[in-house]
């Protein structure tokens, strides 16, 4: 059980990683500015690879978790 608990928490780690990854790049590029990704833009529409990024990270920290709810589930 353990390993399976490692391993879901090993690929959190890794989605965690990548979406810190994407939102300094996004940020770096970003034309907002102050220090707020999310704020408002003043050009209107958001942005589809911030989008995209986000519901990649989403749907990562959601299997892992599912993966770590049926660990604790086994265990207990």
């Amino acid at each position: 059980m353990a390993d399976a608990a490692d391993a879901a928490k090993q690929r959190l780690d890794r989605a965690l990683a990548e979406l810190e990854r994407k939102t300094r790049d996004l940020k770096a590029r970003s034309s907002v500015a102050d220090d707020d990704l999310f704020a408002p833009r003043a050009a209107g529409g958001s942005d589809p690879e911030l989008r995209a990024a986000a519901e990649a990270a989403s749907a990562a920290l959601a299997a892992a978790a599912d993966e770590i709810r049926a660990v604790l589930e086994a265990e207990g």
